[in-house]
């Protein structure tokens, strides 16, 4: 379990619904809980979206300011995770209008320090390849665990239409990666 993992994990169910409770009454050390519990999540789905360090800290910044001015409306009908995540994609597809450029291909001077192998760049450059909504399915199912039921509820999709873009997009990233036919994805 990852460090991020082990954070979202202790602020989960009551201890969640008390943070938001917090938030909604304009408590600011709230919102540090959950950006210490959900930023590095958020900031990973970004980082994948978008191609872009900056934007990424971009979308992640934009995501909770858009948190801060409604997390009123939040009613708990769902998972917290699925809304914040929900309003992270928005941001990330405004910025991609805003930015009105292609999604560029990560080049390694990108990672630094994160010291990724081949096979990592080879991966997240194929991921960006994939078309947007193909990605997102991929990106939330594959690398940051979600369910498929909770991607359809964020992207306002059907469970089948997700479990084809997860299936598509391994079928694309085996082709993209290893087009003489290799099945390790």
């Amino acid at each position: 379990m990852t460090d991020a993992a082990v954070r979202r994990s202790a602020i989960q169910t009551e201890t969640l619904k008390k943070v938001i409770h917090r938030c909604q009454t304009g408590e600011t050390a709230a919102y540090r809980e959950i950006y210490s519990a959900f930023g590095t999540m958020l900031f990973s789905i970004a980082m994948r979206m978008l191609g872009s360090k900056e934007d990424a800290e971009d979308a992640v910044q934009n995501t909770f300011v858009k948190l801060h001015r409604h997390i009123g409306q939040f009613r708990f009908e769902s998972k917290f995770s699925s809304y914040l995540v929900s309003i992270l994609i928005n941001v990330c597809h405004d910025l991609n209008k805003k930015n009105n450029t292609l999604l560029q291909l990560y080049d390694e001077s990108d990672f630094g320090q994160e010291n990724y192998t081949e096979w990592g760049l080879t991966l997240e450059k194929a991921i960006q390849m994939l078309p947007v909504k193909m990605r997102e399915c991929f990106v939330l199912y594959a690398i940051e665990g979600f369910k498929q039921k909770e991607i359809a509820d964020m992207l306002n999709l059907s469970e089948g239409t997700v479990k084809a873009h997860v299936f598509q997009a391994k079928a694309r990233l085996r082709e993209i990666i290893n087009p003489e036919g290799s099945q390790s994805l």
